[in-house]
C-alpha cells in the first residue's frame, strides 16, 4: 500500500493512522522516491480486504519545496507511459515560441493552459495503461492523462517533471496533479483544472508516472471474482 502521506516543507501530517484487515504481518519502508509504502501479508483465508487511512494535514502552498538539482535530474526522461508520440511532438511544434527565455514554472504554465483548452475532462475513455501519445490522440481522459500529457510535453523540454498522487476536496477518490522543478524548488500543477495548487491538496506520492503512484499493487490466491471500492474525504477546516 502507498497511502500514508508524509510531511515535508509544504505539508505536515498529523495524527496519522492507518488500518488493514485481514493483517497477518506488515512492515513500512521508504521506497527510492521517498513514499511511504506499507508491505504486509494476509494468510488466512478471507473474502473481504480493506485498508482504512485517517489523518489531518495541514498545507502551506506558499512553502519552498526545495530540491537539489542532481535529484531532480531522473525526472527529465520519458517513461512508458509518458514518452511523446508523433501526435504529441507535433503538436508540440505548433505551439507558439513565446515560452523560449522564461523559467521552467512559466514554460508548463504556458503548455497547461494550451492543453486545457484543447483536451476535455471524460471518464471510462481511458485506462490506468493508457499512454499519454495515446489518450493525446484521443483528446480526452481523466486526471491521470491530463498528468502524462503535461509531463510527456515538459520532457520534450528536458524540464524535470514528476507525476503526484494525493487527494482533494469534493472528488471522491484519488486525485493526480504535477509538479515543475523551477530554480531549486518543486511548484505544483493542476492541468486538470488548469491551476496551480492552494492549501487544498494534499500529497500522497511521487514519481515519474503513474506506475510508481500506485495505491495498491500485490498478488492474491484463490478463484472467485473481485470488486473494488475506493472513497475518499477530505474536509477543509
Amino acid at each position: 500500500m502507498r497511502c500514508l502521506p508524509s510531511s515535508d516543507e509544504r505539508q505536515k501530517i498529523f495524527n496519522d493512522s492507518i488500518e488493514i484487515y485481514p493483517l497477518h504481518f506488515s512492515s513500512s519502508e521508504r521506497d527510492s522516491f521517498g513514499n511511504i509504502c506499507i508491505y504486509g501479508t494476509a494468510n488466512q483465508t478471507h473474502d473481504h480486504f480493506a485498508v482504512d487511512v485517517n489523518g489531518e494535514a495541514k498545507i502551506n502552498p506558499e512553502a519552498k519545496l526545495k530540491a537539489e538539482e542532481y535529484k531532480a535530474g531522473i525526472f527529465k526522461y520519458e517513461t512508458d507511459l509518458t514518452k511523446a508520440g508523433k501526435n504529441i511532438r507535433e503538436f508540440h511544434r505548433t505551439l507558439e515560441p513565446v515560452y523560449y527565455g522564461v523559467s521552467n514554472f512559466e514554460r508548463a504554465l504556458y503548455f497547461m493552459n494550451v492543453l486545457y483548452d484543447d483536451f476535455s475532462y471524460t471518464q471510462g475513455a481511458t485506462g490506468i495503461s493508457t499512454t499519454a501519445e495515446e489518450t493525446f490522440t484521443l483528446r480526452r481522459g481523466v486526471c491521470q492523462d491530463y498528468a502524462h500529457i503535461l509531463l510527456a510535453l515538459c520532457r520534450l523540454e528536458r524540464i524535470p517533471c514528476r507525476y503526484i498522487a494525493g487527494m482533494i476536496p469534493g472528488e471522491g477518490a484519488t486525485h493526480a496533479w504535477t509538479e515543475i522543478y523551477d530554480n531549486g524548488t518543486w511548484r505544483s500543477l493542476d492541468p486538470t483544472h488548469n491551476r496551480e495548487c492552494d492549501d487544498t491538496y494534499i500529497k500522497i506520492s511521487s514519481g515519474r508516472d503513474a506506475k510508481d503512484c500506485s495505491i495498491n499493487q500485490g498478488v492474491f490466491y484463490g478463484g472467485g471474482r473481485q470488486t473494488q471500492e475506493v472513497k475518499v474525504i477530505v474536509s477543509v477546516l
